[in-house]
């Protein structure tokens, strides 16, 4: 008959306890150091650090280390707990014991979170310790300590069932470990990869759109680094909850599965053999023909070739770790077999065009958001953070917004990148009638688009819908501040309600009437704006020279010189007409306009300010000028189009 068992088997947790406890001890080590000491360290003169550094949780404290233990620490435990399954001899005399399977998984998976819990929950107690003898209130509460406790054990037990997971699935310690942390990483991979790739075979396939959608949450691991800036929502802790169980109790399932047998084996179950060797394949053919194709966009070939290369390294590495051997290359077949299948996908991706020729009808179209910023609301600023850009509205804009993606997919071809020309990247996202998105994403070249993006741009219902500063409320604004560029400390600070209003009105109607053109050559030139909104919200825009209401009203106050670069700034300027188009080395480029004889040497101060009032930082353009002003040896690199230069220029120059 076989020997009854207690639940509680002493002999068995002491045998876990002498072969794996070192690593709790370990853990619980690392934390000491980590967090009580370095609070202790850092209490006689938190008030000094305190000053210019925020510690909002508990994560903060040396968060790198954290977490690297959180990460390491349960994979580890996890492979040196269930090696006994990856070892014949082990394996044969533990499940000749007279007990059943699951209590010798029971005992062993619920002995290591006993391990992954204890040195926590100490570290809590010595933390509220410090709490209650030492004023460290400012630094950190009793709740942030229960938070990092919960959040810690919670990311740890998750991490651990996932590698006790893959323990099930392998017969070889190494091959635990690598594939735990691929397990672990293969969401957020696998997505990088396919939107990588499909933006590869679909053209305006938004990539970027969904890459940048909070992606870093639907992995752990990436979840888990970016605590310490980031909140634990409860929705995801009990997602993770339930991720942890399901994981423990598959673990458990395919434990009672497993063959004896299976110890040395890389993939414990057979019919996962072929999973592993194909999925490797697929994974490392995305990863080959990403990377050829980030290196050489315009050549199909080589992105071919990179599918072709990943493929073949894929599977026959797969091959070898199946095989515990380098003697994989006749194994071709299986190669051949996923080729075709691979090969068929890939064209039938490519020539179908469905997805890539679909232009929503204006009938069906609710409203259009269109962006030229990849950061989705982001923008340069903090500002788009509390005031995002809106979908516009107006059928007439809505048709213009179409005819623009229109001729985007007609110019598919000539959409290439090429030396010396400007890309920007459209997002198109169109919210049907029927509640659905169309969502595309085009990086092309905007000089070709710049009449049928015109009359959008100029609509007053984009301009009120994309800026942010249309959206803002005067009484808002505790100040704003106007910033000079250069070598000197110009700047302008108003505070008073009455002048923030008028300046206000007169940016807005500055920008109200602020066309496409002057928009593009302009762009990054000019002081710089700033609105303090309060609670550390800013907004910030560039004082363009062609914002006339504005700096009429700096005139009037007898503020312009203070918040801008004048002609008095400046001692001289040279111009020299460049051949072609500007060169990407704007030190090249200074040099070429100072050595050379046939440049302009302006000293009058009256033109100095024209030159000022119509200079570009956009280095496409047909003159190159460098301004030297009168404070040190401060320069200025701009340019100017054929359409701006000053007539003085063109007499001279010609």
């Amino acid at each position: 008959m076989p020997s009854k068992m207690s639940l509680f088997n002493k002999e068995m947790i002491l045998q876990i306890g002498r072969s794996t406890g070192w690593v709790s001890i370990v853990y619980f080590l690392g934390l000491l150091f980590i967090l009580p000491i370095q609070i202790l360290l850092m209490y006689p003169d938190k008030e000094n650090i305190l000053k210019h550094q925020t510690f909002q949780s508990l994560f903060q404290y040396n968060n790198t280390f954290q977490i690297g233990l959180i990460v390491l620490v349960p994979v580890i435990l996890a492979v040196f707990l269930f090696r006994f399954l990856h070892v014949k001899q082990t394996s044969d005399l533990m499940h000749s014991l007279p007990i059943k399977r699951e209590k010798i998984f029971h005992y062993y998976a619920l002995t290591g979170m006993a391990f992954l819990i204890v040195p926590v929950v100490l570290i809590s107690v010595i933390i509220l310790l410090i709490h209650s003898t030492l004023d460290v209130s400012s630094m950190f509460t009793v709740t942030d300590v229960l938070y990092w406790a919960g959040t810690t054990i919670l990311f740890t037990l998750l991490f651990y069932t996932a590698s006790v997971f893959v323990a099930m699935m392998t017969g070889i310690s190494a091959v635990q470990a690598v594939l735990s942390y691929i397990f672990l990483f293969f969401p957020i991979g696998m997505a990088i990869l396919l939107f990588l790739n499909l933006k590869i075979l679909l053209y305006g396939f938004p990539s970027d759109y969904f890459l940048s959608k909070q992606l870093d949450l639907i992995s752990p691991i990436t979840y888990v680094a970016a605590l310490n800036s980031k909140s634990f929502k409860w929705m995801d802790a009990g997602l993770y909850h339930i991720l942890t169980i399901i994981l423990y109790l598959l673990s458990l399932y395919f434990y009672k599965k497993r063959n004896l047998e299976a110890a040395s084996e890389a993939i414990a179950f057979p019919k996962l053999r072929c999973v592993f060797k194909y999925g490797a394949a697929f994974c490392t053919m995305l990863l080959g023909g990403g990377y050829f194709h980030s290196v050489s966009s315009s050549s199909t070939g080589w992105t071919l070739f990179g599918y072709f290369v990943g493929a073949v390294l894929g599977y026959f590495t797969a091959e070898m770790v199946l095989q515990k051997s380098w003697r994989v290359f006749s194994h071709v077949k299986g190669l051949l077999v996923y080729s075709a299948v691979a090969t068929l996908l890939v064209i039938g991706v490519d020539t179908l065009r469905i997805y890539e020729n679909r232009v929503p009808e204006v009938n069906d179209i609710k409203n259009v958001l269109l962006m030229e910023n990849p950061s989705f609301n982001l923008d340069r600023s903090s500002m788009a953070q509390y005031f995002p850009q809106e979908p516009i509205k107006e059928k007439a804009n809505i048709e213009a917004v179409r005819k623009l993606h229109q001729q985007i997919l007609t110019n598919q071809n000539i959409n290439h990148l090429k030396k010396n020309e400007t890309f920007v990247s459209y997002y198109f996202i169109y919210e049907l009638k029927n509640g659905r998105h169309v969502i595309r994403e085009y990086k092309v070249n905007e000089r070709l688009y710049s009449d049928v993006f015109k009359p959008i741009y100029e609509s007053k219902e984009y301009k009120m819908t994309a800026t942010a500063i249309n959206k803002v409320k005067d009484n808002k604004i505790k100040s704003i501040t106007i910033r000079g560029y250069g070598p000197y400390n110009k700047f302008v600070m108003l505070s008073n309600p009455t002048d923030v209003k008028e300046a206000m009105a007169a940016l807005k109607a500055d920008m109200l009437t602020e066309s496409y053109d002057d928009s593009k050559y302009f762009r990054g030139h000019g002081s710089s704006i700033e609105f303090d909104l309060g609670n550390n919200q800013f907004i910030s825009f560039g004082l363009l020279p062609t914002y006339q209401n504005l700096t009429e009203w700096l005139k009037e106050k007898n503020l312009l010189n203070q918040a801008t670069v004048t002609a008095d700034d400046i001692s001289h300027v040279l111009v020299k007409k460049v051949d072609g188009f500007g060169s990407y080395d704007p030190e090249k480029m200074r040099r070429e306009v100072e050595d050379s004889k046939e440049s302009l040497n302006v000293t009058d101060n009256r033109q100095i300010g024209e030159l000022l009032s119509k200079a570009s930082v956009d280095m496409n353009h047909e003159y190159a000028a460098v301004f030297y002003y009168n404070a040190g040896n401060y320069k200025d690199f701009m340019y100017f189009d054929e359409a701006h230069v000053p007539d003085f220029v063109k007499e001279r120059l010609k």
